[in-house]
């Protein structure tokens, strides 16, 4: 009897010490999986409340200046683009709505993420086993894309957009995020924004559009170039079939009445388009510069822990100030003494000649003041 209760026990103490363990693990997973969501949520939280400061800033659509030691203008990042910002109450009411029914007919009633529409875009997705566009975004999640610069397809990146997108919709109105997306959009050869689209292709200002002439600006949305009656191809009937699209759009969600648009379709049927003048404005810089824009750059995307692309994105949208070490008046010197045909040395084949560099420091800091490099031919000297 005694062996039989001391086997008894041996098999308690045993069965006690399997739950203990077992119990040891599930509170340690239970642990983990909080500690983990604790983290997850603070860095999901740092990660929404930078991009939040980073997008309040770029809703200025501004080009960043970059300033030499002595606060005089040397670069203006951005510069290049044709763009004018306009305030929604300045957009005519077709031209936003044609916009809301092609792109995204419930804007006013989600709050970043379609979600009808992003039901549909997964299943899609999974049934063709990732080969399908993610499609299904909203103009809210287009503007984040144009803000952060990434247009990947990847799972990953859709989710982090809706994330974004959620967060610009809590932060801003529905009037601000329409005004930064009809400012900041790319509509045309080295043109961004509604305004400059109606100059571009019309030659006139937005509140003389047309209906017809609002549902082509709408329309070329998609693919601005592929609609550019500008361009050596016949983009005629392209146009049309897209001019139509949009304006039954706006018939089927009743922003426009049967005669309004019956008129607006003849009018596509004959749309004449002027091209109007645009900026060619140059985005060449100093190598010192362009050194110090690279700086920028890189170092903003490792503080912020965002996307090279992103930081970029940042200095041609945020209207930022940059200080640099240059002096002008020193690098202007040193690229014209550069270029004198006397530091030309040929070599014995005639055809192969001397490079060479300068750089100029100041002792006292350490910082560059100005630097050229000469490549060997007197068309290729460049500063740096």
């Amino acid at each position: 009897m005694k062996h039989k209760k001391d086997n008894n026990a041996k098999k308690n103490n045993k069965n006690t010490q399997k739950k203990s363990i077992k119990i040891f693990f599930i509170k340690l997973f239970i642990s983990i999986f909080i500690i983990g969501l604790i983290v997850g949520t603070c860095l999901l939280s740092f990660k929404l409340y930078t991009f939040q400061a980073l997008a309040k800033e770029m809703f200025n659509n501004s080009p960043s200046t970059v300033y030499d030691a002595n606060k005089k203008t040397i670069a203006q990042i951005g510069a290049e683009r044709n763009r004018e910002n306009v305030e929604i109450s300045e957009v005519p009411e077709q031209l936003i709505n044609a916009y809301v029914s092609i792109e995204d007919q419930r804007f006013y009633s989600h709050h970043g993420v379609d979600i009808k529409r992003t039901l549909g875009a997964i299943l899609s997705y999974i049934r063709k086993f990732g080969s399908a566009s993610f499609g299904g975004s909203t103009i809210t999640q287009q503007l984040v894309k144009n803000i952060t610069g990434d247009d990947s397809n990847s799972v990953s990146r859709k989710v982090k957009e809706w994330f974004y997108a959620w967060t610009l919709e809590a932060t801003f109105s529905k009037d601000e995020i329409l005004e930064a997306y009809l400012n900041i959009i790319y509509t045309g050869p080295n043109i961004y924004g509604v305004k400059e689209a109606a100059r571009y292709y019309f030659n006139k200002d937005l509140n003389e559009l047309s209906l017809a002439e609002c549902s082509y600006i709408a329309g070329i949305n998609n693919s601005p170039n592929s609609y550019n009656p500008f361009s050596d191809k016949d983009r005629t009937e392209k146009i049309t079939t897209r001019c139509k699209s949009v304006l039954n759009k706006m018939l089927e969600l009743k922003y426009i009445s049967e005669d309004e648009y019956e008129l607006a379709l003849q009018e596509v049927f004959n749309l004449k388009f002027s091209k109007g003048e645009i900026n060619n404005n140059s985005s060449v810089y100093s190598y010192h510069t362009d050194a110090l824009i690279n700086e920028v750059i890189s170092d903003l995307s490792q503080r912020k822990y965002i996307s090279k692309d992103f930081a970029e994105n940042f200095l041609y949208l945020s209207g930022s100030n940059i200080y640099s070490t240059e002096n002008i008046e020193i690098q202007d010197k040193v690229e014209k003494e550069t270029k004198e045909s006397k530091y030309i040395i040929k070599s014995s084949n005639g055809t192969d000649t001397s490079q060479a560099a300068v750089v100029i420091i100041d002792q006292s800091s350490g910082y560059v003041v100005a630097c050229s490099r000469w490549l060997g031919r007197k068309e290729n000297i460049k500063s740096f």
